[in-house]
Formats: structure tokens, sequence, C-alpha cells
């Protein structure tokens, strides 16, 4: 059953009552959330976010040579094909002279890019495979049976470069290898920056939740909060050719079943943190951080167009749940 847990703001003689959907206290636990001691291997981050780049450029800077043998991994295909369905032909589904990298590029049809595994040149082969239930590109043909017919046009091997003194010299105007990494991490830098800092945050939120316990989930906010997740997550997920639970199970190794009560457990230890803390929003706070607010939060819109999309107190919860967290991680400590 939902209950509603009216927190109210005090200061400058100015009051926002803000209505969660949800008395933290029934369903957490509170336990240690200050002065969480995490360990970040920063020079793991740094050096992974680098190797990355090198290989990117790798990429870039290789070449292809036509074979006669079958295709295997890391080679470039090119393919005619077509995809019939219900016996018509259906131009989407159907391209001439279309490359990919075997190993590295996706295709919208799980199994096509198996079936060209093993073909040479000149060679035909007829695959049956099933559009996605998902598929909103032709959605009136999602879960549908289609057989492709598949002509493999050519098969080329990749010449990689070796990374050597030569190489950075060649393609980057650096002297020595050292000197082109060092290139890297310069430009990169902000990034680096950046990702040491989630890896930070990530650290010390999962430490926060196995210092307290949940001792349920509201349904109706678990209901909500998977409605929102499932539009968020989706974007990303359709991006990568995945579903929502695969890309959760790739991206953070749980389902998405999951992600969402770890999203929800989140919001009630912080809910919890508001109270025990006394954290308050105020009408001056709230006016002069709203734009501030957006940025952060990466909505970038005026002020107006912000509040009118979101409303005011869907606003100043998000400011109270950022309030909590900042709590959490300015106290945090890290080795």
């Amino acid at each position: 059953m939902t209950a509603a847990l009216m927190v109210t703001a005090v200061a400058c003689n100015t009051k926002i009552k803000v209505n969660f959907e949800a008395k933290a206290s029934d369903y957490v636990k509170l336990g240690q959330y200050k002065g969480i001691t995490v360990s970040v291997d920063e020079q793991a981050i740094e050096n992974e976010l680098i190797e990355k780049k090198v290989q990117n450029d790798l990429t870039s800077n290789t070449t292809y040579d036509e074979v006669s043998r079958e295709a295997r991994d890391k080679d470039q295909v090119t393919v005619d094909f077509t995809g019939t369905i219900g016996g018509e032909e259906v131009s989407g589904f159907s391209n001439e002279d279309y490359s990919l990298i075997l190993g590295t590029d996706t295709f919208v049809i799980d199994g096509f890019i198996d079936a060209l595994y093993g073909m040479s040149a000149g060679q035909t082969k007829v695959v049956i495979l099933t559009v996605p239930e998902d598929f909103e590109d032709a959605p009136e043909y999602a879960g549908s049976r289609i057989v492709y017919n598949i002509t493999m046009k050519k098969v080329e091997q990749p010449n990689v470069p070796m990374i050597t003194d030569a190489y950075v010299q060649e393609y980057f105007s650096c002297n020595t290898v050292a000197e082109y990494r060092q290139s890297i991490k310069d430009d990169i830098q902000e990034t680096i920056d950046e990702q040491i800092e989630d890896a930070k945050k990530e650290a010390v939120l999962t430490k926060l939740q196995e210092n307290c316990e949940i001792t349920g989930y509201p349904e109706e906010y678990l209901s909500s909060k998977q409605s929102e997740l499932e539009t968020s997550i989706k974007f990303y997920a359709l991006m990568q050719g995945l579903s929502n639970d695969e890309y959760c199970q790739k991206s953070f190794g749980i389902s998405f079943e999951e992600y969402v009560k770890r999203a929800v457990a989140q919001d009630l230890i912080f809910q919890s943190i508001i109270e025990q803390e006394d954290l308050s929003i105020t009408d001056y706070e709230y006016k002069g951080d709203l734009e501030s607010f957006a940025d952060k939060m990466g909505l970038y819109q005026l002020k107006t167009v912000f509040v009118e999309k979101y409303g005011k107190d869907k606003i100043v919860r998000a400011m109270l749940l950022q309030k909590a967290q900042d709590v959490v991680m300015n106290s945090a400590v890290y080795e």
C-alpha cells in the first residue's frame, strides 16, 4: 500500500512541500552513508581509454586485400541480398554491394551475419530468419519469417598496422609510440576525468546499497519507475540492436527487472537520507538553481519550458534526491 511522505523545507521564511510516492522508512533500514570508503583504479581507467583510442586508430588505418578463401572473423565482406516475406521481396530488407566486417559490425536480423562465415566469393546461400518482435523500422513485419537469398561478392582480409615508431611517424606526426600515447592522453583527458568520476560514483552508490537493507518495494513506485526506464533504456538498447534486458546484462551485468529494482532502492535510500539529514529546498534555492540543475540533468531548455514539461513538484523532488546524493558523495573516501 502506498503512503505519502510530506517533506517540508523551511528556510528564509519560505516552505516547499514535496509529496514523495512512498514513505521510505517503511522499506529501508538505513546503514552507513557517510564516510563510505571505496577503491578506484584510476590508472586502469586511463589505460583502457587510451588503448581504446589506439585500437580505433588501428581500425581507421587498416587496409583490406581481396582473397579467394572462405570468410572468417575480422574479414570485410561485400554481399548482395534479397529478403522475402510471404513470398514477396521487401525492398527494405534487400541491398546490393553491402559491406560489413565480420565480428565487428551488427545487422538488424539475428543470424544474418552468422550465415556469412564460411562463404567465399561467388557463393550463394539461402537462410530463413525471423524479424525481431520489437522491430520499429517496419513494425508490420515484426515477428515475421524472412527468407534471405545472399550472394557473396567479395572477401577481403585485413592488414592491420603494427604499432611501431614508424607507424606513428607516418600517421600521427609523433616520433615514438610513447609520444603518440601521451598525445592521446592529452586529447582525451576530459573524458578520462569524467569516467574516473563516474567510476567513483558507481563504487560509492554500490557500497551504499550494500550498507542499507531494502525490506520491500512499493508496487506503484516500482511500476512507474519501470515505465520510465523502459523508455530511456530502450533508446540506447535499440542503438545496439539489443532488447532492454540484453542491454542491461551487457552494460550492468543484471537483468532489466533487477536494474529497475536497484533504481527504486537507490531513490528510497536517498529519501531516507533526506529524512535523516532534514534536507530541504527553499523557493530561493529552487529559483536560483533551476537553470543550472536543468543543465546538469542534460536538459538544455528555457526554464519555463523545463518547468512546464516536468512540473515544479517533480523538479524539487529531483533536487532533493541530488542533495542526498551529494551528502553521500562529498563524504566518501577514495583509496
